[in-house]
């Protein structure tokens, strides 16, 4: 029972929908969507995730273009969610213990299923894949990012952290383990989020590069912030939880140094927890590292940790939010100055 409680205490951040702030140029209203997860943007294309179902919109008339998927363990079915990471010629489709592939149309391709363990978010690297793991160690519960081979085999564990979430000590760490991976273009991004600081390795993989700036100060994550996420439980389908979370929950003294980072048409931007009113702060460098600009902008998020589905392309940011009056997701596109 006690497992059951703290795993829904963490999922509360997945599932609570606040309001935001207004940004940008509301292009168009997606009245297809419900509940969004996630959101991508490439040249032609807009995708958003919705449980097990994957919208397809056009970037030129913002229109649905295709809708596909739905729950299930057969081929073209997602099993309990659907996590979408565009790649550069194909999408690639993460749901419990498998992958699955398809045309950047949405046409589908194949799908590979976990040979070991328990394995989530995997993404290509080279011809082998990384992935997230989770185990127990002496009664420690970890996380890992482990390397796996074309079938989904687990190779080795590159990296392993104390989890946030320890079932026999009844915590639950908020904002302590920021480890987190992304590939694209044969690389593999890193970062330790408690410090400004992202380490790239090639297809091998091999470190090559280390990002990080070393003069970074973090914001401080006070009671106000602690209050802001009770009351989200407080407000939530979950509020009988509420008692439960605030003996359990640990705070850190400072937000993570570093809340997002991806790739977009080879440069690097980097998102943190600094913010001036509605403007959160980004950092952009090119491929090799270099650093290129420093910048605020408008920016929503959905619970005091959890942003409105964005993405990056053509240095323009795109966002979905809710309007408050219409109860209808709005899409706001945002220019990168």
């Amino acid at each position: 029972m006690k497992k059951v409680i703290l795993v829904t205490l963490v999922l509360i951040y997945l599932i609570i929908m606040l309001s935001g702030v207004v940004l940008g140029e509301v292009v168009a209203t997606l009245n297809e969507v419900m509940k969004p997860g996630g959101m991508n943007v490439n040249k032609d294309n807009i995708y958003i995730t919705e449980g097990t179902t994957i919208y397809i919109y056009s970037t030129v008339d913002y229109k649905l273009k295709k809708k596909f998927g739905k729950a299930g363990e057969g081929p073209k079915e997602f099993n309990r969610f659907a996590i979408l990471m565009l790649q550069k010629d194909k999408l690639i489709v993460n749901s419990m213990n498998k992958v699955s592939f398809f045309t950047k149309d949405g046409e589908y391709i194949e799908e590979k299923k976990v040979k070991s363990g328990f394995g989530l978010l995997f993404q290509p690297l080279g011809k082998n894949y990384i992935g997230r793991g989770f185990g127990q160690e002496k009664n420690t519960r970890f996380d890992y990012i482990n390397l796996y081979d074309s079938e989904l085999k687990k190779l080795k564990t590159l990296i392993k952290v104390e989890s946030d979430q320890q079932f026999n000590k009844c915590i639950i760490k908020f904002l302590n383990n920021t480890l987190t991976f992304v590939t694209f273009n044969e690389k593999l991004y890193i970062v330790n989020g408690n410090k400004f600081e992202v380490k790239v390795f090639d297809n091998v993989p091999e470190e090559i590069l280390t990002i990080k700036r070393d003069d970074y100060k973090r914001e401080k994550f006070g009671d106000k912030d602690k209050q802001m996420i009770f009351d989200e439980i407080k407000n939530s389908p979950q509020k009988q939880f509420l008692e439960t979370a605030k003996k359990m929950a640990r705070f850190p003294d400072y937000y993570p140094a570093i809340a997002q980072i991806f790739e977009r048409d080879g440069l690097i931007y980097i998102m943190t927890y600094k913010r001036e009113g509605d403007k959160y702060e980004f950092y952009k460098y090119d491929s090799k590292g270099k650093f290129i600009k420093h910048f605020f902008i408008k920016f929503s998020f959905r619970t005091t940790m959890q942003p409105n589905p964005f993405s990056i392309m053509n240095d323009k940011l795109y966002q979905i939010i809710e309007n408050e009056d219409t109860e209808e997701w709005e899409l706001h596109v945002n220019d990168i100055k």
